[in-house]
């Protein structure tokens, strides 16, 4: 939530009969966490993940609302401008950036580990994301074209096993086939199954 007028935001939780049970706001000093919180999502661990535009940051707290830490972009020192956020079934935090038009990637403890996506012409200013914990694809919304491009980097067996290890170099490594409709992020020590079903191609945004 955000509030015009002070420019302060918090987050709030509410239980099924939509009653307010949880209002996380301030840091343990008193100051506030948000300036305007933008996308929301809830890590596997119960960390609040929440991307601020205004302040240009990932804010991370834990499930009872103290703060554990906010990213503020790439190690190079580039500026971030959050967006669209997502977790996947590891644990990474996934974060659209305005500013690099990337997909970054950082651990559940705030490491940056690698560059899912750069801008390309196949996904021209990536700005929401999703991904599906059943079968692992990574959903890429595009500001630009009205397109969804759908990705994986995981495997199951990955996600069974906590074997993918992305690559700390900030690289980014993905290739697109023209004449198959699987988009498949490459990485060093991922290998996909053979038994895994085929990616969707991009398709429009509705």
């Amino acid at each position: 939530m955000y509030n015009r007028d002070t420019k302060t935001g918090w987050v709030t939780r509410y239980n099924q009969s939509g009653q307010l049970t949880q209002a996380i706001q301030n840091n343990n000093t008193g100051r506030g966490l948000y300036r305007l919180p933008s996308y929301i999502t809830e890590n596997n661990n119960g960390d609040v993940v929440v991307s601020d535009y205004e302040s240009g940051a990932v804010v991370v707290t834990e499930r009872g609302g103290r703060h554990r830490f906010s990213y503020t972009g790439h190690p190079s020192g580039s500026s971030l401008w959050p967006c669209g956020i997502c977790t996947d079934a590891l644990s990474h935090i996934l974060v659209c950036d305005y500013t690099t038009n990337t997909v970054q990637m950082i651990n559940k403890d705030g490491q940056f580990l690698s560059h899912l996506l750069t801008e390309s012409k196949e996904m021209p200013g990536p700005r929401s994301l999703s991904y599906d914990v059943n079968t692992h694809r990574f959903w890429v919304g595009s500001w630009w074209d009205n397109m969804v491009c759908v990705y994986r980097y995981i495997t199951r067996q990955d996600a069974l096993t906590d074997e993918h290890r992305p690559r700390p170099d900030g690289d980014t490594r993905y290739t697109t086939h023209p004449h198959n409709k699987t988009h498949q992020l490459k990485e060093d020590e991922h290998r996909p199954r053979t038994d895994e079903d085929a990616m969707s191609s991009s398709t429009p945004a509705v």
